[in-house]
């Protein structure tokens, strides 16, 4: 497989048509600015360039639109930043560092390359959207024809429309159906009130979404796995103990859940032959 994948991104580096003039910004709303590998940041704006070894960042509430010729775009969403490694005749290529970008890439235009963590994307003739978050959780899912992946384990392969490939480092990458909807079910294993100091939290997300248990002040964050399964043991206070579930994955979907533990830890008292638990 990797020397299948190898030949056809040679292929395609070798093969592109149209020349390469520059990574030209096609709209910058909000904070976006550009920084090289030293020096000073500078803000972006419509009609500006990027170059080689120079990175672009999206601030809260900002988005940028680069594109290469006619043919090649990406978009980045807020809160993403991605590092240009190449741009020429041969391709763009471009390290995604975190965040959100959406691509699109027309047949006979600049190929591009996408990569996070020794992991890559390869296009020339499609659309996709790939998510990066903090922990290297990664999300591809194309939306027109079909992308090249290598890095991701034994699974390399081309990935098509209406495929997921989601990716955590030190995991094999999961390929399925793209979900209708972001999952959330929780539930706790046997009874609702306990008097231990803590509960054990299952449940199902989405593959590798970050999920976190409790209440303001006191989180317990888990990452869920492969299949979507999670669980987590989550300390409880005396009482009625209200609980939050919360799920986020890669692309940002959120969902959110709620459920009460009570937990009453209090000495049993004895009355003659007669045991009394509780207040």
């Amino acid at each position: 497989m990797l020397v299948l994948v190898a030949g056809y991104v040679g292929y395609l580096w070798v093969f592109a048509d149209g020349p390469v003039t520059a990574l030209r910004v096609v709209e910058a709303t909000g904070q976006v600015t550009r920084a090289g590998l030293t020096g000073p940041v500078h803000a972006l704006e419509t009609g500006d360039t990027v170059g080689t070894n120079q990175t672009v960042t999206v601030g809260e509430n900002s988005r940028a639109v680069l594109a290469v010729g006619d043919g090649t775009q990406i978009e980045l969403a807020a809160r993403s930043a991605i590092r240009v490694v190449d741009i020429s005749a041969t391709g763009l290529r471009v390290e995604m560092e975190h965040g959100r970008v959406s691509a699109r890439v027309r047949a006979g235009s600049t190929p591009l390359s996408v990569s996070s963590r020794g992991r890559a994307i390869y296009a020339n003739n499609a659309d996709f959207t790939v998510a990066v978050d903090d922990d290297g959780a990664l999300v591809l899912d194309p939306d027109r024809g079909s992308v090249v992946v290598d890095g991701f384990g034994a699974e390399d392969k081309q990935v098509g429309e209406g495929t997921r490939l989601s990716s955590l480092p030190g995991h094999d990458a999961v390929l399925g159906r793209v979900p209708v909807e972001f999952l959330l079910k929780v539930g706790v294993p046997g009874a609702s009130s306990t008097r231990q100091a803590d509960v054990l939290v299952e449940g199902q997300t989405g593959s590798f979404a970050a999920v976190r248990i409790g209440r303001e002040g006191s989180w317990t964050q888990v990452r869920a796995g492969p299949d979507g399964h999670f669980k987590a043991s989550v300390p409880l206070d005396e009482g009625p103990n209200q609980l939050q579930v919360q799920a986020r994955d890669v692309l940002g979907n959120t969902r959110q859940d709620e459920l009460t533990v009570t937990r009453d830890s209090t000495a049993p008292v004895i009355s003659g032959s007669q045991v009394q638990w509780g207040p």
